[in-house]
């Protein structure tokens, strides 16, 4: 009876060693994969603050655009030869604004796209929705810039209501995903 005591009181130790063995891997794995999504979580942190920036230069652009039009209309500071009524083509500031956001978005996309695999469920829906909104309005600017006399669309009306919506959403998207980053890596956040 001894013996059998002694055998298997080996064997749980023996046991014991194995869990202990696959614990520590289980770690080491476990950190290493935590570094790799907070590394990738803030090179992507880094690429959508340059989308929301650039976004958010463009549409400034716009608002002053606007205004500036406005102020035209209402107080006739142009001389005719230079409004041309129903066509407003990019400045040239603009288009490189446009084109700024659209490379900000393709970079975007293209880094989450190889690396969704470290990311939750959630994280991932919320970045697709931002980067298609990101890009949805880097591509209809043109078409908010296209006015007539009166200073009203030429373009369908449902293209300025749509792109000021995804504006709205994306700003209320943005502190969801902070907080699903946030949670991946740990970091409490205060409700």
């Amino acid at each position: 009876m001894q013996k059998e005591v002694t055998k298997h009181g080996e064997k749980i130790e023996s046991l014991k060693s194995d869990f202990k063995k696959l614990e520590h891997e289980h770690m080491v794995r476990f950190s290493g994969l935590h570094e790799k999504q907070a590394e990738i979580i803030a090179q992507l942190y880094d690429k959508l603050y340059e989308v929301n920036k650039r976004r958010d230069l463009l549409t400034l652009k716009l608002q002053c655009r606007e205004i500036k039009e406005s102020y035209e209309r209402t107080y006739k500071t142009y001389e005719p030869w230079e409004y041309i009524h129903g066509v407003h083509t990019l400045t040239e500031d603009e288009e490189n604004l446009v084109n700024e956001l659209k490379k900000a978005v393709t970079d975007l996309s293209d880094f989450y796209g190889r690396n969704k695999l470290y990311l939750s469920e959630k994280c991932c829906d919320l970045m697709n929705r931002v980067t298609q909104l990101s890009s949805f309005i880097s591509s209809n600017y043109s078409n908010l810039a296209l006015k007539d006399e009166n200073g009203n669309y030429r373009v369908n009306p449902k293209v300025p209501e749509t792109w000021n919506a995804s504006i709205e959403a994306i700003h209320t998207l943005l502190p969801i995903l902070d907080s699903e980053f946030k949670g991946i890596i740990g970091i409490e956040c205060k409700a």
